[in-house]
């Protein structure tokens, strides 16, 4: 595993709570400036569920950018069901996260009349089933950090880190790293820096999220992306020689319905990158939890991928 990688897994593996997001962003803040970048932290204005204070860090200029990297760097709740994200078939997803809420309401009330059967309290039931879904809603608040996030969002972090890293002097003014807080939180850090940077919304705003896992490289353009030709171009030649074809490949995906849940759906041209593997009867799927590590060739073909995708999309927008 690299540099970057290694240190995020070994030394802030967690980033929830406010003192384990500012020693991150301390470490962060310091390896940006270290590589020549001009770094800075922007505070938006947060609602109480997102524990009411967001930073994003970013590095370079997003008014002057041509294109926009981003990465949400904060992690989440422990939840009850490993996360299953299938990107292309959107209702299959939809389906495994209702899952969660028919679970918790169909436990209290089974817990609620087992115990009032019990003891002969029917008059109990709906005030305990009352209880203990409040403490379901407790827990979204309150309960145990995720411990495993290699792939959610680490991974997206180190891809950018060593993109950031391998970027020439040339380049460099071209492009604009964001790394965005409050990501597993409402999106909040990406919709502050979309209200405080307008130009974004032109902008192609390419999201690194969930690449610690999987042989297939998955390019989403959102809506509005698809139809920029330009963009698509430079993802074509950017990658065309990046992954082998054998073991790694790299796929653009500009037909049917996409759902990618994370902070690109808050940009008008955003596009998403993901690695994925293939299982029977949910296609192409991303199982977050299950990722220990990071893979380092889907890190060299991202580094590779999006210097070259800078350049070309620099050229044709000239």
């Amino acid at each position: 595993m690299n540099g970057y990688a290694e240190r995020l897994l070994r030394e802030y593996p967690v980033r929830r709570k406010p003192k384990e997001k500012e020693r991150f962003r301390l470490w962060l803040m310091g390896t940006l400036k270290a590589m020549g970048y001009h770094a800075e932290l922007q505070s938006v204005d947060a609602p109480l569920q997102t524990g009411g204070s967001v930073t994003n860090v970013v590095a370079g200029d997003p008014e002057k950018a041509r294109v926009i990297f981003i990465a949400h760097y904060d992690t989440g709740l422990r939840s009850l069901l490993p996360p299953v994200i299938a990107p292309t078939r959107p209702l299959t997803a939809l389906l495994w996260l209702a899952l969660t809420p028919v679970l918790t309401l169909a436990g209290s009330f089974a817990i609620s009349f087992a115990l009032t059967f019990a003891v002969n309290a029917p008059r109990l039931t709906l005030p305990l089933f009352l209880a203990l879904l409040l403490s379901s809603l407790l827990y979204l608040r309150f309960g145990p950090s995720e411990a495993n996030n290699a792939a959610d969002n680490a991974s997206g972090v180190a891809a950018l880190l060593e993109t950031a890293a391998a970027l020439t002097p040339r380049y460099r003014g071209e492009a604009a790293f964001v790394f965005l807080d409050a990501g597993c939180g409402g999106m909040t850090g990406a919709k502050g820096f979309r209200a405080r940077y307008p130009s974004a919304k032109e902008k192609p705003v390419i999201n690194v999220n969930c690449v610690a896992r999987g042989d297939e490289l998955l390019i989403l353009p959102g809506r509005y992306a698809r139809w920029n030709g330009e963009l698509l171009d430079a993802f074509l030649e950017g990658f065309a020689d990046a992954a082998d074809g054998e073991k790694k490949t790299v796929f653009l995906k500009t037909d049917g319905i996409v759902y990618y849940p994370s902070d690109n759906r808050v940009f008008r041209c955003g596009v998403s990158l993901c690695a994925c593997e293939k299982l029977r009867g949910f296609g192409r799927i991303i199982l977050p939890r299950k990722a220990e590590s990071i893979d380092e060739e889907n890190l060299r073909i991202l580094k590779e991928g999006l210097c070259k995708l800078l350049e070309k999309y620099q050229q044709v927008a000239k």
